[in-house]
């Protein structure tokens, strides 16, 4: 056969695509923005928690406490920061590199991607103090995070779109850090659209950030209480 025919019976139709934001249909661009972040995520989950959690398992809380004057915001503000600033500038290499170095698209701008970057770190400290001030326990708030994180890979909507999920799955979804990330990035950073329009997805991630206001008093009480059992 002729390469004209060969070529006909592979491909029948030509395609004359024009796709938006990433013309060149490269998945490095489509992938990258969305696992990279999830293992940050991850990690910084997980780090938060046991930051926490050895306080408690080696016999060092009623310590740490009495350092803070017995204020557990004191005591979460002096153990977060410093992990803060090294989350946050690990976050800031990454963008350079994905969008200085390998100039993927980013028409949102450079001030939407500090703000997502600052937004996602609070957001990943915040939901791991949460768990861990419902579960003082080392090894439970832990797996429990690692199991939030990991779905959050396959219900934040990057491999396959949520609104085609079953209800309880889009319902959890909305629980998931990952999730309002992606959309915000899609949404302001991807497409360069307002800010305003991914406003939902930013309460969410401010919420998360939050939510230690809710269990700081148990995670104080732990601290002072509770006793390690092995």
């Amino acid at each position: 056969k002729t390469n004209r025919e060969i070529k006909t019976t592979l491909q029948p139709i030509a395609l004359d695509v024009h796709t938006i934001g990433n013309p060149w249909l490269s998945y490095n661009i489509y992938l990258s923005t969305i696992m990279v972040p999830g293992v940050f995520m991850l990690f910084m989950l997980l780090i938060t928690v046991y930051s926490i959690g050895t306080e408690l398992k080696f016999g060092r809380s009623k310590e740490w406490m009495q350092m803070a004057g017995k204020n557990i915001f004191i005591a979460l503000s002096g153990k977060l920061l410093p992990q803060f600033l090294v989350f946050f500038s690990m976050f800031l290499c990454y963008e350079w590199y994905v969008y200085g170095h390998l100039n993927f698209p980013h028409p949102g701008g450079i001030s939407k991607m500090l703000l997502i970057a600052l937004l996602t770190v609070t957001a990943a400290q915040g939901f791991g103090v949460f768990v861990f001030g419902l579960m003082p326990s080392l090894r439970m708030s832990m797996s429990v995070c690692s199991l939030w994180a990991v779905v959050g890979f396959s219900a934040c909507g990057a491999t396959f779109p949520l609104f085609a999920m079953d209800s309880p799955i889009i319902a959890l979804a909305q629980l998931i850090p990952l999730r309002h990330y992606y959309m915000v990035y899609q949404i302001a950073v991807f497409n360069g659209y307002p800010l305003i329009n991914a406003w939902p997805h930013v309460v969410a991630l401010v919420a998360f950030a939050a939510l230690p206001l809710l269990t700081a008093r148990n995670i104080r009480r732990a601290m002072l209480e509770y006793v390690y059992i092995p």
